[in-house]
């Protein structure tokens, strides 16, 4: 007979988060962990393609950061 007790912790399946994977540094490039490439050269200040793709890929429903 073995003496195994259910296990207390859950596993809750998250969304996928479009974070960071490689950044190059001289070249302002970016690679997300979904495999999209592109800069975070920022020319304006305030966008990038980075910026941009992040954001078109936050879940609905969730807060800035």
């Amino acid at each position: 007979m073995t003496n195994q007790r259910p296990s207390s912790t859950k596993v809750v399946d998250e969304p996928f988060k479009h974070v960071i994977d490689e950044y190059k540094h001289k070249l302002q490039q970016v690679t997300c962990t979904c495999g999209w490439q592109g800069s975070s050269a920022s020319p304006d200040g305030v966008s990038s393609e980075w910026k941009t793709h992040h954001v078109s890929n936050r879940p609905p429903g969730s807060s800035k950061r």
